[in-house]
């Protein structure tokens, strides 16, 4: 477990645990690979809560005893992307046709925004996504802090790939 940019605490790859009973319906192990009780989760939760958010995740390892299995982390990653995709269909009328780099770009973006945020606060973002202008896309693709810029500029550079493939 870790904290993300926001403070939640989060397992794998950006999975929100929303509390610690969501973080109980997990199959987390202990050490010795056997399963860590209800207790034992409720205790790497709370001590992961009072660290500092934002950090690598190796800076919370020291303070859990806890593991999730690559094969758990896998599921819920599958999931996510299951139901991210739905969602990106939904807002965004032949996604599934979109150049291959616009739809990793647009997942990028509604992991980290969610589709409520990206669908209602992103308006120059979706118009240009909606006529397939996708430079326009691209230079309103910027997060805000604390979004790396380094990730901004992955999706920019995406979103301007697509654009240069795009025959006049």
């Amino acid at each position: 477990m870790y904290l993300d940019a926001n403070g939640y605490v989060t397992i794998g790859i950006g999975h929100l645990l929303g509390s610690i009973a969501d973080a109980q319906k997990l199959g987390f192990k202990k050490s010795n690979n056997m399963p860590a009780s209800k207790d034992e989760i409720k205790s790497d939760f709370e001590a992961v809560t009072k660290q500092p958010a934002n950090r690598l995740t190796s800076m919370y390892k020291k303070h859990t005893k806890l593991t999730l299995s690559i094969t758990e982390i896998n599921k819920l990653t599958d999931k996510h992307i299951a139901s991210f995709e739905k969602e990106l269909e939904k807002i965004y009328a032949g996604f599934n046709a979109f150049p291959t780099e616009v739809r990793l770009a647009l997942f990028d973006l509604i992991f980290n925004l969610g589709m409520t945020k990206l669908k209602n606060k992103w308006p120059l973002f979706n118009s240009a996504i909606k006529a397939k202008d996708w430079q326009k896309a691209a230079d309103n693709s910027n997060r805000k802090s604390p979004i790396p810029a380094t990730r901004n500029k992955h999706v920019k550079g995406l979103l301007e790939k697509a654009a240069k493939s795009v025959k006049p």
